[in-house]
């Protein structure tokens, strides 16, 4: 995405100078969470920036209720991130920065940011699915994007179940299938997954896996039937 040193350049001063009162008004309301409140403040302040960036007055909204619905959802990220005890899966965060770089591409070709739906369409995921994989977001804010967004809380979890393939393709797993494998995948313990990392994503014997790891043949094909039962049972 781009840095918001070059955001910063393209507004204009007198304005973010205006709203600078709002930004230390809001993250006083969270100075329970224990942050210090000039943390809270740079973090608001890039809400500020979104909403100066994204603000569309023909949708009806006023700027000071959009800036301050962006502001306290950066806030409440940062918050949430910080403490957050439910760990959101790796693949969510990798998926958030693959639709940062389509937006990204998006932009800089159209000037414009795309829709939710056209999100959707692109990764070949339904609205919903978008939705929930946004909600494992840090920082910075793509919900104010479009207002179809904003039916969504910001401090939630992403629910995996709701994150499915808007259609099947030829030679493609649909997304809820990548997903259950992937979960079923994270609740192997470590040598587990080096095993079956080794033999079947980098398509080693376990002779060679054997030597990586610093244990027998035998080892490594019977922590390999130990993985593949536990998928088994995870997937079930």
């Amino acid at each position: 995405m781009e840095n918001y040193g070059n955001l910063l350049n393209k507004t204009k001063g007198q304005e973010i100078k205006k709203y600078q009162p709002l930004i230390r008004s809001i993250a006083s309301n969270y100075l329970k969470s224990g942050e210090p409140l000039e943390d809270l403040e740079q973090i608001g302040y890039l809400g500020l920036l979104n909403a100066l960036q994204l603000y569309d007055e023909q949708k009806g909204v006023k700027f000071i209720t959009y800036a301050t619905w962006l502001i306290s959802g950066e806030i409440r990220h940062y918050i949430r991130d910080k403490s957050q005890v439910v760990k959101i899966p790796h693949w969510v965060k990798e998926y958030n920065k693959n639709i940062d770089k389509y937006i990204d591409k998006y932009h800089r070709e159209t000037k414009k940011f795309p829709s939710l739906q056209e999100i959707a369409r692109h990764f070949n995921v339904t609205e919903a699915g978008i939705q929930e994989i946004l909600k494992g977001r840090k920082s910075v804010q793509v919900v104010s994007l479009d207002k179809d967004f904003r039916s969504n809380e910001l401090n939630t979890i992403p629910i995996l179940e709701q994150i499915k393939s808007k259609e099947y393709r030829s030679f493609q797993l649909p997304i809820e299938d990548l997903i259950q494998l992937k979960n079923a995948l994270g609740m192997l313990q470590k040598i587990q997954k080096q095993v079956i990392y080794y033999l079947f994503y980098m398509d080693l014997t376990q002779t060679n896996v054997a030597r990586k790891l610093g244990i027998t043949q035998r080892e490594v094909s019977r922590i390999k039937q130990e993985a593949l039962d536990e998928l088994r049972k995870n997937l079930h």
